[in-house]
């Protein structure tokens, strides 16, 4: 590749990420949008809910004691014997019932104390709202006790009012009940409160949620910026470690990128979640962490392994399991890191582990080591071609490789192998940290949902 063609690459590079950063930052931002909102939403649910709650009991106590006082003038109600009532007292009763009826009352009625209708006055055409008020009629109280029930009919505010009247020395003598409307100007008086109650604590909710927008957006900003230099000293960290691991055992640092980007493609292609991609990331990229407490003499062999030695070399795998269980960030690692070494057929190391008994994330990366092993030169060998490699990985077959996890992986090989060598080695790492680094930002804003993979677990 030409300079200019890598000055051109780096400024493709620097666009992405600043693409990438700059739609990150688009769906952060609509999260604290929706958040607010709900937020919002709900207070103006709850509390609006409950100070209306508390206006309309108000309200209700207010119409109430309206309704009580009308009805005093009925008071001498309590002199009178209801069930002997003679004609004179019941003229008297009837013509201070009617009084009422002008006013607000719609219907109103007396009780002796054995609940028998003794009075009786009606507003002219109120017949109808008696009949519907009778459906809904309570039943008589106790005695010192009094009911009351509001009715919203055709518009109209209604208070059912039924109350025992009580004669000398606290003896119940009958009942009234009547029907009291609370007159247009007092209802249309309640309702503006009501509106105007509401409107005020919208308005003060919604003025101290635009308030908090800015607040929030400054200290997210700083926690996305904490979150991102911590995200890359850990992603810096790895890569120490992984170089360190290469270095020590006469590989060179690009393998782990390959290996770790064709693991990571082969897990986007079956539907990994974005949890389970970071894990297998992770593992891919510090798969031999545990070669670093091997010895020298038996790492750095150039000749076939002792069988006492290559029990010690198999130890690697445990070494590795105890480094990263030692961080909580890269311990999802772990099962890459302990099973890479697992075949198939059950004969591979440490567990001789078989088929599906193999964690989903090693069976994957075997297949990705394999197929890099293959295609790369190293000091012993010459790289092989595309084909003769899935070839070679086709005849392991069901031996080495998870088949279904093989039959997806060799229809994407050719097309993978061809993207990592279009670029030199240090470009060939630019653009894999860049995969990898897209996979952890991403994952601090978004869930994806994992898709079929059930089968293949």
């Amino acid at each position: 590749m030409t300079e200019s063609e890598l000055n051109t690459q780096r400024v493709v590079n620097v666009k992405a990420d600043s693409q990438e950063a700059l739609t990150i930052s688009r769906v952060v931002y609509r999260k604290i949008l929706l958040r607010l909102f709900l937020g919002w939403l709900f207070l103006s649910l709850t509390i609006g809910g409950i100070v209306l709650w508390l206006e309309i009991s108000r309200f209700q106590h207010f119409v109430y004691e309206l309704a009580l006082k009308e009805s005093a003038v009925l008071s001498q109600a309590s002199t009178f014997d209801l069930e002997l009532l003679d004609a004179s007292a019941s003229k008297s009763l009837t013509r201070q019932a009617q009084q009422l009826v002008n006013h607000n009352f719609l219907v109103v009625e007396l009780y002796d104390r054995n609940k028998q209708l003794k009075i009786e006055a009606f507003r002219q055409g109120q017949k109808t709202t008696e009949h519907w008020t009778n459906l809904h009629r309570h039943t008589f109280p106790e005695r010192k006790e009094f009911s009351h029930e509001f009715h919203l009919i055709q518009g109209k505010l209604l208070l059912v009012i039924l109350v025992p009247i009580q004669g000398s020395q606290q003896s119940l003598v009958g009942y009234f009940e009547g029907i009291y409307q609370v007159n247009q100007e007092t209802q249309d008086t309640i309702t503006n409160e009501l509106l105007r109650t509401q409107l005020f604590i919208a308005l003060g909710i919604t003025f101290t949620t635009f308030l908090m927008y800015p607040v929030i957006l400054m200290l997210n900003r700083e926690l996305i910026k904490l979150s991102t230099d911590l995200l890359t000293g850990n992603l810096e960290l790895m890569n120490v470690m992984g170089c360190a691991i290469a270095e020590r055992d006469s590989d060179t640092n690009s393998h782990n990128y390959r290996v770790t980007f064709y693991a990571l493609r082969l897990g986007e292609a079956i539907g990994l979640s974005r949890e389970n991609i970071l894990n297998l990331i992770t593992g891919a990229f510090l798969h031999d962490v545990g070669k670093i407490g091997i010895r020298d003499p038996i790492l750095l062999k150039p000749g076939k392994l002792t069988p006492q030695e290559f029990e010690i070399m198999k130890s690697h795998v445990t070494l590795g399991v105890e480094i990263l269980k030692k961080s909580s960030w890269l311990v999802g690692a772990c099962d890459v890191v302990e099973f890479h070494h697992e075949k198939y057929d059950g004969t591979g190391y440490q567990k001789g582990l078989k088929g599906k008994e193999i964690p989903l994330h090693a069976r994957i990366f075997s297949i990705a080591d394999v197929f890099d092993a293959l295609t790369s030169k190293r000091p012993y060998k010459e790289s092989w071609t595309v084909h003769d490699a899935i070839a070679s990985l086709k005849h392991q077959g069901d031996s080495h490789f998870d088949p279904e996890l093989l039959d997806v992986f060799v229809t994407m090989a050719p097309d993978l192998y061809q993207e990592v060598n279009a670029f030199d080695e240090n470009e060939m790492i630019i653009m894999v940290q860049r995969c990898i680094t897209h996979h952890f930002l991403a994952n601090a804003t978004q869930a994806k949902p994992a898709r079929n993979i059930a089968r293949l677990e």
